[in-house]
């Protein structure tokens, strides 16, 4: 019930007391803001660890091709650096002890269709570690194998939003998608907590995407998943080991997931810092 008494004291008591009342509210104000940016905050570094951490494992090195940037060796700068299917057995054949998987990576984009429908999308060529190092899980069917990488087969593994657009809720597997001229058989669907981005890729063998590409046996990158049981001291040793390695054949840029510290916390701050350019 309203007491018009009652408010004229309080429009008193508060005008009598300015800097008091000032202070008061000038200190929930500054607590709210606070409870704000912790909030804010909070949910940014979560959402920064699902989108990178859900995305791949925590024990991946990359190694990506590029162009120098200064003279070395007699060469001049701006020379560009590939991979190629050299580098990946020479990486497999002495570094045998410390990998738990290995997988080279092409990427293209391409108009693959079905029926009458069609789209552009990512395609990648990879081997059957890709799996795990991308961490994809098998809705239907299967991930591409060591026999598709052997012949060179046109089976593809379609993201789930891949899927959902050609072939909405009609069963893909054994079906034929066409892109480049050609038919691919979908043997394959993965789902992929990194984001619709992610879903929105089509993989195949390396070698097949190597032999339409003129044959060539050129790589963009090779992911190289280390075995956990080596432990941080040991991935940073490994690391050590593969830049001297490299250097003596090319240079390379390397990112390892595990580089910069073995908590969680300072990974995630830490994300932008991870790439080594071996001189």
């Amino acid at each position: 019930m309203f007491n018009r008494d009652r408010w004229i004291e309080i429009f008193e008591t508060i005008k009598s007391n300015k800097l008091r009342t000032f202070l008061a509210g000038f200190t929930v104000a500054l607590g709210i803001l606070i409870f704000v940016v912790l909030f804010g905050l909070g949910n940014g570094l979560e959402n920064t660890f699902n989108e990178y951490f859900t995305d791949t494992k925590f024990n991946n090195i990359y190694i990506n091709g590029g162009r120098t940037s200064k003279p070395y060796a007699g060469y001049e700068s701006n020379r560009l650096i590939e991979l190629d299917n050299g580098d990946l057995n020479d990486i497999s054949n002495k570094f045998d002890f410390f990998i738990e998987g290995l997988t080279p990576r092409i990427t293209i984009s391409g108009e693959v269709g079905y029926k009458l429908k069609s789209n552009n999308y990512t395609i990648r060529g990879v081997g059957p570690s890709n799996q795990d190092s991308e961490m994809n899980v098998v809705m239907f069917g299967r991930y591409i194998n060591e026999l598709d990488v052997l012949n060179n087969e046109k089976n593809v593994v379609l993201g789930r939003l891949v899927k959902q657009d050609l072939f909405g809720d009609e069963d893909a597997i054994g079906k034929y998608v066409s892109g480049g001229g050609r038919s691919w058989k979908v043997v394959g669907v993965y789902q992929d907590d990194g984001g619709d981005n992610e879903e929105r890729i089509i993989y195949t063998a390396y070698t097949t995407l190597q032999k339409i590409l003129k044959n060539t046996d050129k790589v963009n990158s090779i992911i190289l998943s280390y075995k956990p049981s080596i432990g941080y001291d040991g991935a940073l040793e490994l690391e050590k080991k593969l830049k001297s390695f490299l250097k003596n054949k090319k240079n390379y840029f390397i990112l390892n997931s595990s580089k910069n510290d073995n908590s969680i916390e300072k990974k995630i701050f830490n994300i932008t810092s991870k790439y080594l350019n071996i001189k």
